[in-house]
């Protein structure tokens, strides 16, 4: 049986993760935002790569949150998030 305490507690894990998730995001876009200004055609390929890594990190931790809020009575699930970085 699950308490009050343990869903607020699964609801607070679940915000948590998505704010990372977010958090990634904005990482994701000034590591591209980096590769696209850099002189350098290394530097920007390294940064993109980064970045592309960051991107698939946030996206399995919302859909890790996801998973958990789907048993979290009251959790929110992420929403639809453009993650285009570049053209």
């Amino acid at each position: 049986m699950t308490t009050n305490d343990d869903m607020s507690s699964q609801e607070r894990t679940v915000g948590a993760m998505h704010d990372t998730a977010q958090q990634l995001e904005v990482a994701e876009a000034i590591l591209h935002h980096g590769a696209d200004a850099s002189p350098n055609a290394e530097t920007k390929a390294r940064l993109h790569g980064l970045g592309d890594e960051v991107t698939l990190q946030a996206r399995s931790i919302d859909r890790r949150a996801d998973r958990l809020a789907e048993g979290t009575p009251g959790a929110k699930r992420s929403g639809p998030v453009d993650r285009a970085h570049r053209p």
